[in-house]
């Protein structure tokens, strides 16, 4: 019912499933260690991407855990996966479902940083974020006031090589993932594929484990939060 208000996040909700009730979100938080490595990116990106592709793993496996826990219960439960289903209405201009960022801090987990990344007041952006759609009528937590952005700080804005922050959250999304990230299958897809069953599984099957090569983290790197 509290999604109600957001037309986006209800109808992305109802996509994946149609009876459903309730939603979950939940994070993990990732090694600062292996971040901070990406101050210098030539020496830290292998890290990252092996991080990435092995949390994004942890995050998949907890959803599919928790959506069994809930049908054992007797109800129908849906895992939102970190980087699948996902469309792609043109050129490296994708879409998820559903924002598990707005979610996350819908459920309390933090707040919408000015990096438009979820910020946990305790991990900072240092996070990954899991969510479970199912027909359970679970009973809301109550987000508290979790905070928000340092005073001042707009360091992301400031270092991010893509120009993609505007300092409100909103994020040029066509600009950060042409800078941040390449996938190889992605890179064919707009070459060689018109077939729009084929741009949706070449997509799909391209972002996910270690199949992207991350270029730029700065708006997780320097972001003070949690350090």
């Amino acid at each position: 019912e509290a999604l109600k208000d957001s037309e986006e996040l209800y109808r992305g909700m109802m996509k994946i499933l149609p009876q459903a009730r309730s939603v979950i979100s939940f994070l993990i938080p990732f090694p600062k260690g292996c971040l901070h490595l990406l101050k210098d990116p030539q020496r830290g990106m292998p890290f990252y991407v092996r991080l990435a592709g092995i949390g994004g793993r942890r995050l998949d496996e907890a959803s599919i855990d928790i959506s069994l826990f809930l049908e054992e219960q007797g109800f129908v439960a849906a895992p939102v996966f970190i980087c699948t289903p996902l469309e792609m209405p043109k050129s490296f201009d994708l879409w998820g479902y559903l924002s598990q960022i707005d979610l996350a801090a819908r459920s309390g987990l933090g707040w919408i940083g000015k990096n438009g990344l979820l910020v946990s007041p305790k991990y900072g952006p240092r996070v990954g974020l899991g969510t479970v759609i199912t027909d359970a009528a679970l009973e809301e937590d109550k987000p508290a006031d979790v905070g928000k952005c340092p005073e001042g700080c707009s360091i992301c804005v400031e270092k991010c090589p893509a120009q993609a922050l505007d300092g409100t959250g909103r994020v040029n999304r066509l600009n950060c993932t042409m800078t941040q990230a390449l996938a190889p299958l992605s890179i064919m897809m707009t070459k060689e594929f018109s077939m729009k069953e084929h741009r949706d599984m070449i997509v799909n099957l391209g972002a996910v484990d270690e199949h992207t090569w991350y270029r730029c983290n700065a708006c997780v790197v320097q972001c003070p939060v949690g350090l």
